[in-house]
């Protein structure tokens, strides 16, 4: 093994096509084996069906309901392009799923790259991407069902480098924090729960530092972020007649989540008779799709998210009891499939267990985002119902910390030792 890990460090660009090439096979191959669900599409596909047919951004639902702001429009576009040169049968729906095989083949393809940019020991990434390329965890999410989780994870992993970067420098300009706001606003265009990364860093930065360039630049962020996706923002306004950011969703999302005789996961609530009579989504529900036609969506989200708060309140033990199976299913994976569950939570705890690696082998401010992200990013969802693919935008970061675990363990074993030049001085300085 340790010829094959100095061969890969050695021949990068064969390390990246390997990965690649590895991951898209997998997944390809269970695309051909199930070739039967190619058809069966979601909110962000109906989306782009209507803008091939109606020229509108709407109908995500089960039948047309009108204009949406139920997705961001990242994904849908792309996959009007796809539909506008294929169609919307089989063609098209099978150069969709090859869309989302090559995003996670592509993103497990760019560990070992991010590692050597984060300061991380080069096996690290490799390890993780191949491990990763060789283990579909999500199953029919990296497969059939993806929508932008792979693009998503690529932005955050170039905007925390981004972040990375100004932190190391002298003397951060307000040049660079206008930058880094133009950044961000682009990737909420591709995934509107980033905002609550940026939120996160920015409210951690401020509190630990409390001076005047680190409040200046924070504010500026969020300005040019604001503005950045302020079209859209008038977009919606013009379409749906309120001020929405970029989703509209959160309320139908919390209801799901939390009604009579729900489950922690959508997987689970889909398959339960007893939580489909209380209340089903209207990507499903024909009834539920009929009634935000008629009301419109922003009144019904409004309506369900205040349906939502109340079961909340009159139910807080259930609620607390869902929370925690939602934080097992993030964290450990789907309990109710033991071969992603094993698989996930092995390379959770070590990357929970290489946290500390992170301090003293690569560095603070390192530590510092890894833990940021990963206690803020899964707030919200504690909260909804459990679905395999939120937990790709920050899944390269876990198994670069296992990654790290891993590698730290073979070359105390074995004699490993860190690959690039960056890395060994990491390891071998001490950090502020």
């Amino acid at each position: 093994m340790r010829r094959i890990v100095a061969y890969f460090t050695a021949h990068r660009k064969v390390a990246f096509f390997a990965i690649f090439i590895l991951a898209f096979v997998v997944r390809l191959g269970i695309l051909i084996h199930h070739r039967g669900d190619i058809l069966q599409v979601g909110e962000e596909p109906r989306i782009a069906e209507a803008m091939i047919s109606k020229g509108q951004f709407a109908d995500p639902y089960v039948i047309p309901t009108g204009p949406t702001a139920h997705s961001t429009p990242f994904y849908p576009f792309i996959l009007a392009g796809i539909y506008k040169v294929l169609g919307i049968g089989f063609a098209g729906q099978f150069a969709r799923c090859l869309t989302v095989v090559t995003g996670y083949a592509l993103l497990y393809a760019l560990y070992p790259t991010f590692a050597s940019a984060f300061g991380f020991p080069y096996q690290a990434g490799l390890l993780a991407g191949f491990i990763a390329a060789a283990f579909p965890v999500r199953r029919s999410f990296e497969v059939f069902r993806g929508w932008e989780e792979p693009w998503a994870a690529m932005a955050l992993a170039l905007l925390l480098w981004l972040t990375l970067k100004r932190e190391r420098s002298a003397r951060p300009t307000l040049a660079g924090a206008i930058w880094l706001g133009v950044c961000w606003g682009l990737s909420l265009y591709i995934s509107f729960s980033l905002f609550s990364i940026l939120a996160g860093l920015l409210f951690v930065d401020v509190l630990l530092k409390r001076n005047f360039i680190v409040v200046r630049d924070a504010v500026v962020i969020v300005l040019v972020t604001l503005a950045m996706i302020s079209p859209w923002t008038i977009r919606n306004h013009r379409e749906l007649h309120a001020w929405v950011l970029m989703r509209d969703n959160l309320g139908l999302e919390v209801l799901y989540g939390n009604h009579e005789h729900v489950r922690p996961s959508a997987e689970l609530n889909s398959d339960d008779p007893a939580s489909l009579q209380d209340f089903m989504h209207p990507g499903q529900s024909v009834p539920e799709a009929t009634l935000i036609k008629e009301m419109g969506e922003i009144a019904y989200n409004k309506r369900d998210l205040h349906w939502a708060v109340g079961w909340i309140e009159s139910h807080p033990g259930e609620f607390l009891w869902l929370s925690v199976e939602r934080f097992l299913f993030f964290w450990l994976g789907p309990l109710n499939h033991a071969f992603e569950t094993i698989i996930i939570s092995s390379y959770t705890l070590l990357g929970i267990a290489g946290l500390g690696l992170i301090r003293k082998r690569v560095g603070a401010i390192q530590f510092q985002l890894w833990c940021t992200v990963l206690f803020l990013y899964p707030l919200m969802y504690y909260i909804v119902a459990f679905a395999h693919r939120y937990r790709v935008q920050i899944d390269w970061m876990i198994w670069l910390s296992a990654g790290l675990c891993i590698s730290v363990l073979l070359e105390k074993r074995a004699g490993f030792q860190p690959a690039n030049a960056e890395s060994v001085s990491q390891v071998h300085q001490p950090k502020s």
